[in-house]
């Protein structure tokens, strides 16, 4: 039976939505008010499955220095367009979770950890999600 664990993080950070492709009316049009720059208080929610060592995954402490080091630290309060993991890609929330899975996937494998799921949310009813 595969068993899996979930823990949330949260960040704050800022980002404006713009292709470089285009110019400043049609990335208005494209991208709205989300055009501009702007934050967003992100709840991130990650889950894992592994075998079930001392009763199990993994020590909720291990995945949580794992996503602050590699993820939360990088992110929170900061302008994603100008990361080094974000600076080259549309920052949307469906974009954001391919970089975050890139990021997180190698140190927690090192750990006997597979990871499952992301959910980012960028609002309280907005957030993608990226499974494997």
């Amino acid at each position: 039976m595969k068993k899996t664990i979930t823990k949330e993080f949260k960040f704050d950070s800022a980002h404006r939505l713009y292709n470089p492709n285009y110019n400043a009316i049609k990335n208005q049009d494209i991208f709205g008010k989300c055009y501009n720059l702007h934050g967003h208080t992100y709840h991130m929610f990650v889950t894992i499955s592994g075998y079930e060592k001392d009763g199990m995954i993994i020590n909720f402490t291990d995945l949580k220095r794992i996503v602050n080091e590699n993820v939360v630290d990088k992110f929170d309060h900061k302008n994603l367009n100008e990361t080094p993991e974000m600076k080259n890609i549309i920052t949307t929330c469906e974009n954001q979770i391919e970089v975050i899975w890139k990021l997180l996937e190698k140190p927690l494998e090192e750990l006997g950890c597979k990871l499952e799921e992301i959910k980012l949310y960028e609002t309280e009813t907005s957030f993608a999600t990226l499974s494997r």
